[in-house]
């Protein structure tokens, strides 16, 4: 049933689109055989100096020849770019479709000339040819630059609208990124072992200590619910705040808790979403740590492959079950993360989840590599203890 609607859709949509290109091509039609009949009504003779049929025959074998014309141009046009290292198979491609056009043109004109008798029985094909070099090659060369114009401009139109909404997409994604990310780390069993870690580090009369989990839990908050945060932060920020977060969890699972952040030189001011990693971070602590009374290790890494930044979270756990698929993973951190990946980046940002040949989990993530702008959001770099 799926596969026949989707080609009843197909069909109405290519229905449709050769309505369109038909009444499109139909208007020079009809503005040129007026143009002819106005010409011979204000013409001193007043007779006519070709027959209406020829009018007719003609100008729909020179313009319909444009209909299945141009979706090839449009094909070849996003095809092949003119500029960058495919201009000159642009190039090629477009002179090819532009002679292949006028030689139809010139069967199509002939073949009308030949069933109306205003075409002589011995002119040929090639005869005919020769003579709409002179009279039309440059013609059809403007229209046919027009109609790759026209493509530009839808193109960029649909850019320009898809970038507007994309946009939008954005804000609204980073906006219950904030909310959701809040309410994973808010849930009720974090901020209880939170609280009973300061409760537990004010009985050993260690209140500076206290007073940082305090301060690293209200850093936390802010940078959540700071209304200034931007969609894109340095990587820097990120690992700022995820060192921010595993101090407050250090203090609840203590040597349980291993992590290492490993960061190429110069990798630190690469551009990433807001709040990238931490959901990351999160879900190995989850699922590796915070279930093993011996805790375990989890390993941060960030490098750049050319184009291309790698951020990658490691852990050594029980490991992924075997029908694990990240696409139909539930949690809300994994699935902000993969709706806003996509939002950014499209096919280019991407997230996998898989079980590291060392053991444990391993969660890649790769997007575009690009430095950041100075940033408006910050957490303050507080010492703890």
């Amino acid at each position: 049933m799926s596969d026949t609607i989707e080609i009843d859709r197909r069909l109405g949509r290519g229905v449709r689109y050769a309505a369109i290109l038909t009444a499109v091509w139909t208007i020079p039609v009809i503005l040129g055989t007026a143009g002819h009949f106005f010409g011979e009504m204000v013409s001193e003779s007043g007779r006519e100096s070709m027959p209406r049929e020829h009018i007719f025959a003609h100008s729909f074998a020179m313009w319909y020849v444009w209909i299945p014309a141009t979706p090839l141009i449009f094909a070849v046009y996003r095809r092949w770019s003119l500029r960058g290292p495919t201009w000159f198979k642009a190039a090629t491609a477009h002179v090819a479709t532009l002679a292949g056009l006028f030689l139809m043109q010139s069967f199509t004109t002939l073949v009308a000339g030949h069933a109306t008798g205003h075409i002589p029985p011995f002119v040929t094909w090639s005869m005919n040819m020769t003579q709409l070099v002179v009279n039309l090659l440059l013609y059809d060369l403007c229209i046919y630059v027009s109609v790759v114009a026209i493509a530009y401009g839808i193109d960029y139109a649909k850019r320009y609208r898809d970038r507007d909404l994309r946009a939008s997409q954005l804000e609204t994604l980073l906006e219950r990124s904030r909310v959701e990310t809040l309410q994973a780390q808010l849930q009720p069993h974090f901020l209880f072992n939170a609280l009973n870690a300061i409760a537990m580090l004010v009985r050993r009369d260690q209140k500076q200590e206290a007073v940082n989990v305090v301060v690293g839990f209200s850093e936390l908050l802010r940078y959540v619910l700071d209304e200034s945060g931007t969609m894109d932060v340095p990587l820097s920020e990120e690992l700022r705040f995820v060192r921010r977060y595993l101090d407050i969890e250090r203090v609840r699972l203590g040597d349980r808790l291993n992590v290492t952040i490993d960061v190429a030189p110069g990798v630190e001011q690469a551009q990433v979403p807001n709040l990238l990693l931490q959901p990351l971070v999160e879900n190995a602590l989850k699922h590796s740590i915070a279930v093993r009374p011996d805790g375990g290790r989890v390993q941060v890494r960030a490098e750049r492959r050319g184009d291309v930044l790698r951020v990658s979270v490691q852990d050594d756990g029980p490991g992924l079950p075997p029908d694990f698929v990240v696409g139909d993973a539930h949690g809300v951190g994994l699935r902000n993360l993969r709706d806003r990946l996509a939002a950014f980046f499209g096919a280019k940002g991407t997230l996998s989840i898989t079980n590291a040949a060392s053991g444990g989990v391993l969660a890649v993530v790769e997007i575009p590599y690009a430095v950041a702008a100075p940033s408006a959001t910050r957490v303050p770099a507080v010492k703890a203890g």
